[in-house]
C-alpha cells in the first residue's frame, strides 16, 4: 500500500515538474516573441509628427546628424507650394512666418533673408531632390530629434502648447489604460513625459523616445506648461473705400472697435527696375491732413501696392521679388502702417505673381504686418485665401 502511494506521489511530482517546465518554456517563448516583435517594430524607421505617426512617399535618409526628406514629402506634409528651379538648381520653401532659399550642394542657405550655415545641404538622391529637414526645423516651426532606441524621428510643432510631467516613482508606460495591458517602456524617477490627454486614473503620454501609451496619474508629478500655444487670430476687416482718396473731403465717423478698420490708398508702385516708388508724402501738407484725420477717427492705413510694370518683367526672379518685398516692408514699418494691400490692375504672369505673394506673406507676418489682396478676375480666391490675411473685393 505504501509502495503504491510512493509511486503515485512520484507520478504527481513528475507531472508537476513537467507542467512547470512546459509553463516556463511557454513563458520564455512568449517573452522571446515579444522581444522579437518589438525589435521588428524598431527595425523599420517610424516618423511621429506631434502625436500621430505619418508615412512618407519616399525613403527618409539619415546622414551626418541630419534627417533628409524628399521634396515630394515636404510638399505633402508642410509646404504644398514648394518651388524648385531646375535650371538654377535652387529651391524656395515658405511656411507660416518663414521663407528659405537653398541651392543644390551648397552648405549655406537664406532663411528669412539671413545667410545661415547648414549642417546638411540640398541634394539629389536617386533622381529626387532631398532637403535637410533638421536644418529647416526653424522654417517649418518644428522641434526635431531622432531616437536610436526606437529608430524613430520625433517632430513637434513649436506653435502648439506642450505640457510635461515627471515620473515620481519607477513606473511603466502601457499600451492601454488598464491594469493587465502590456508594457511599452519602463520609466525611472525623473524621466519626463509629454502629456497628451488626461484620462482620470491614467494619463496618455509620449516618452522622450517617442513611445505613446498610458501611465498611472499618481506616478507622475503635476503637469507644467513648457510651451504656450501661439495664437494667430485676425479681427474682421472693415474697409472704408470712400475715404481711401488722400485728397478727398472727410467727415468724422464712428468705427467698430472689434474690427480692423482701414483705408486703402494706393501709396506704392513698382517700377521697371524692380524698385518700390513711394508716393506717400508726394504732397506733404495733404498727407499730413489725411493722417491727422485717420488718427482722430481711429482708423488704420493699409496702403496699396500697384503695378506700373508687367509682372513678367519686375517679379520674374527670386532676387527681384525679394528686393521689392524687403523695400516695401521697410517703408510700411517706417510709416507705422498696419500692413499692405496688393492691388494690381493687370497680371500678365500669374505664376510669378503667386510666387511674389507666397514670398511676401511670411516676411510681413514675421514683422506683425497684415497682408491683403484686392481680388480681380485673374486670381483664384481659394488659392489666395490660404496665403493672405484678408481679401478685399473690387
Amino acid at each position: 500500500m505504501r509502495k503504491k502511494q510512493k509511486k503515485l506521489n512520484k507520478l504527481k511530482i513528475r507531472r508537476c515538474l513537467i507542467i512547470g517546465f512546459v509553463v516556463i518554456i511557454f513563458l520564455l517563448i512568449l517573452i522571446c516573441s515579444n522581444i522579437i516583435r518589438k525589435n521588428k517594430e524598431y527595425k523599420n524607421l517610424s516618423i511621429l509628427l506631434d502625436d500621430e505617426f505619418i508615412k512618407t512617399k519616399n525613403d527618409v535618409v539619415l546622414e551626418d546628424d541630419n534627417i533628409y526628406f524628399s521634396k515630394d514629402d515636404i510638399q505633402s506634409i508642410f509646404d504644398e507650394t514648394i518651388y524648385y528651379n531646375e535650371v538654377e538648381k535652387e529651391l524656395i520653401t515658405t511656411y507660416n512666418t518663414h521663407i528659405a532659399l537653398l541651392k543644390v550642394d551648397e552648405t549655406y542657405g537664406l532663411i528669412n533673408d539671413e545667410n545661415i550655415e547648414l549642417k546638411g545641404n540640398l541634394k539629389e538622391i536617386s533622381g529626387k531632390i532631398y532637403l535637410p529637414l533638421t536644418d529647416l526645423g526653424v522654417v517649418y516651426d518644428l522641434d526635431i530629434r531622432y531616437s536610436k532606441t526606437t529608430n524613430r524621428i520625433i517632430m513637434e510643432t513649436t506653435t502648439k502648447e506642450k505640457k510635461e510631467a515627471v515620473a515620481v516613482k519607477r513606473t511603466s508606460i502601457k499600451k492601454k489604460n488598464s491594469l493587465f495591458s502590456s508594457k511599452i517602456e519602463k520609466l525611472i524617477i525623473g524621466d519626463k513625459v509629454t502629456i497628451i490627454e488626461d484620462c482620470g486614473r491614467y494619463k496618455k503620454v509620449k516618452s522622450a523616445s517617442g513611445n505613446i501609451g498610458y501611465i498611472k496619474s499618481k506616478t507622475l508629478s503635476d503637469e507644467t506648461i513648457v510651451r504656450e500655444k501661439v495664437e494667430t487670430q485676425n479681427k474682421e476687416l472693415n474697409v472704408y473705400k470712400n475715404y481711401s482718396n488722400i485728397s478727398g473731403i472727410y467727415d468724422n465717423i464712428q468705427v467698430d472697435s472689434s474690427k480692423l478698420n482701414v483705408v486703402i490708398p494706393i501709396f506704392f508702385y513698382i517700377d521697371k527696375n524692380s524698385k518700390v516708388l513711394d508716393r506717400t508724402t508726394s504732397s506733404t501738407a495733404t498727407y499730413a491732413v489725411y493722417k491727422n484725420w485717420i488718427d482722430t477717427n481711429n482708423l488704420q492705413i493699409l496702403p496699396g501696392l500697384n503695378d506700373n510694370e508687367n509682372v513678367s518683367e519686375s517679379l520674374l526672379s527670386y532676387s527681384q521679388r525679394s528686393q521689392i518685398i524687403n523695400s516695401l516692408k521697410e517703408l510700411v514699418l517706417k510709416y507705422n502702417f498696419v500692413g499692405i494691400n496688393i492691388d494690381f490692375d493687370s497680371i500678365d504672369d500669374i505664376n510669378s505673381f503667386y510666387r511674389f505673394i507666397l514670398e511676401l506673406a511670411p516676411r510681413f507676418k514675421a514683422s506683425g504686418l497684415k497682408v491683403a489682396i484686392t481680388l480681380n478676375n485673374n486670381l483664384d480666391r481659394n488659392r489666395i485665401e490660404k496665403i493672405v490675411d484678408y481679401i478685399v473685393e473690387e
